[in-house]
């Protein structure tokens, strides 16, 4: 069974999805360390990126389509997508998102720094940036794919991290994917049996 998990800049996805992986075998794909890579490249920061995407989508199309590719073919391992969009074009998938208060993101984005494609002076101008990033995220999302990325009716669960430990995170999506798991029905065809 594949997760999928989004949410708000800052909310601890990589984190949660971290310790997922150490502890449950879960692999990870992470959109996330493509872009930043991507950004990284070209000298930019993430946010230019982001409003270099609005305009040329070609490499959110590339990583959609890894995306959807990976879900079929990976179907019966154990598999993450952090990821802003694999909610929507990943095969069934148990869709997360994570929600934070925008200084509490800041705050924890200020504690850990990825590099000048990402950086920030001031825990002010980190809560800025990021409602900045994500708002433009969000338009760039809806005008490629239509759909609103911040809707919680698109996801199985949404969890607010804000005061809640990276762990206590982790133990709530466990036992809400475990009870998913448990009510996914699958259907034999009648000429089988």
């Amino acid at each position: 069974m594949l997760i999928s998990i989004t949410g708000k800049l800052g909310s601890g996805k990589s984190t949660v999805c971290n310790i997922l992986k150490e502890r449950y075998g879960f692999e990870i794909f992470s959109t996330g360390i493509i872009n930043r890579e991507f950004a990284r490249s070209l000298g930019i920061t993430t946010l230019e990126l982001n409003e270099r995407l609005k305009q040329d989508p070609a490499l959110d199309k590339e990583i959609d389509g890894t995306v959807t590719r990976l879900s079929v073919e990976k179907k019966d391992e154990k598999l993450i997508f952090d990821s802003r969009m694999a909610w929507h074009f990943a095969k069934d998938t148990f869709k997360i998102f994570l929600t934070i208060d925008p200084m509490e993101a800041a705050n924890r984005v200020m504690k850990n720094q990825r590099g000048a494609e990402e950086h920030y002076d001031s825990v002010e101008d980190a809560c800025e940036g990021l409602l900045k990033r994500g708002k433009v995220e969000r338009e760039r999302f809806i005008q490629i794919y239509g759909v609103d990325y911040f809707d919680h009716n698109n996801f199985n669960l949404v969890v607010d991290t804000t005061s809640r430990t990276p762990d206590e995170i982790v133990n709530i999506i466990m036992e809400n994917y475990e009870s998913y798991c448990a009510n996914v029905t699958s259907f034999v065809s009648p000429k089988v049996i």
